[in-house]
């Protein structure tokens, strides 16, 4: 046999394969050894305002060399996979929120969720029975029927100082004018209760007539005319004087004050839309957010019935001089459905 006939045969495609695998395992093994992270950098973030049932908190990695990343928030609380995650509590109670980033390290940190705070309960605002006007001089009665009050702080709008500490008082006022009635009971001022009085000027009492003893014959014929003169204009004076009184008598007169307490009642269904359209000169006034966008009362009722939470800032109204009924308002509030606050 002649050995230099053999021949040694190299395929490619061999090669190739052997090149390719060969970078790829150099590409996985760099992969690897830049993920790995130092577990001393792992840690997280907690932002919140506040934490309670009412909240959406966020949760933020703080290590750059993540690429992976598990959140557990405990109590069979479904995991979630980002980076920065946002969460709502649903019960109150101490959670440990951990993560674990990267497969290999993980942080661990404690949260402590409070029950949501109501700012203003309707029902805890106490109620005042009172006259809608009075005149100076008068004794008039002021009382508390709420069942839950134990201690009661009068001011009825005349003095800084507290006017009485009973369920019902007397007071006479010794000024005319619009009052502010103010009353917190059980020391609870987020949930004190204001209403108006008027009060009148004093009567005056009409001035009687001398006597005539004069007999002088022209005297005589002149004091006839007069007491035979027609009393028109004097009937037309008690007329206006009446006319003034009733109508200050049903003049409207609502604060900003109770009228955002009305809102909140509407809002939680303890109170009809008829018993607020009623302080307003027609039915469906015009309504303005902050930025000055028109809405019909119909539209803002919509806006406020049935929320999670109702934050009114302010409420500015314009009324009618006369008659003291609200032409419109300017409303600067936000209302919460599901998780996510929406401005008015």
């Amino acid at each position: 046999m002649n050995n230099k006939r053999i021949k040694t045969h190299f395929d490619k495609n061999v090669f190739i394969s052997f090149l390719v695998l060969a970078v790829f395992g150099l590409g996985l093994l760099s992969f690897r050894m830049n993920s790995e992270v130092d577990c001393a950098n792992v840690d997280f973030d907690i932002i919140a305002k506040s934490y309670t049932t009412a909240d959406l908190i966020e949760f933020k990695s703080v290590d750059p060399s993540g690429v992976e990343w598990e959140w557990d928030f405990g109590n069979d609380i479904p995991k979630k996979y980002r980076s920065n995650v946002v969460h709502q509590f649903e019960k109150e109670g101490t959670y440990n929120v951990s993560l674990k980033m990267n497969g290999q390290c993980e942080a661990t940190k404690k949260i402590v969720i409070s029950k949501k705070k109501n700012l203003i309960s309707p029902e805890l605002i106490p109620s005042i029975v009172l006259p809608k006007n009075v005149r100076v001089g008068d004794e008039v009665e002021f009382y508390n029927d709420s069942d839950f009050a134990k201690s009661w702080q009068w001011s009825f709008g005349e003095t800084m100082t507290i006017d009485g500490n009973e369920r019902k008082e007397k007071y006479t006022y010794k000024s005319p004018g619009e009052k502010t009635v103010l009353l917190v009971v059980n020391g609870d001022r987020r949930h004190e209760a204001k209403q108006r009085i008027t009060v009148l000027p004093k009567k005056k009492e009409r001035k009687r007539r001398a006597s005539i003893t004069r007999v002088d014959p022209i005297e005589t014929v002149l004091q006839e005319q007069i007491r035979d003169k027609p009393k028109a204009e004097e009937k037309a004076a008690e007329e206006a004087v009446k006319k003034k009184e009733e109508e200050a008598a049903n003049r409207i007169e609502v604060s900003e004050d109770a009228m955002q307490q009305m809102f909140v009642s509407y809002s939680a269904r303890r109170l009809d839309d008829r018993a607020i359209r009623k302080n307003f000169c027609y039915s469906n006034i015009p309504v303005f957010n902050k930025t000055g966008e028109r809405f019909t009362v119909s539209q803002f009722f919509k806006e406020i019935r049935d929320v999670n939470k109702l934050e009114i800032n302010s409420v500015k109204m314009i009324k009618d001089k006369k008659t003291g009924c609200i032409k419109s308002m300017t409303i600067d509030m936000r209302t919460k459905k599901g998780l996510f606050w929406k401005t008015f």
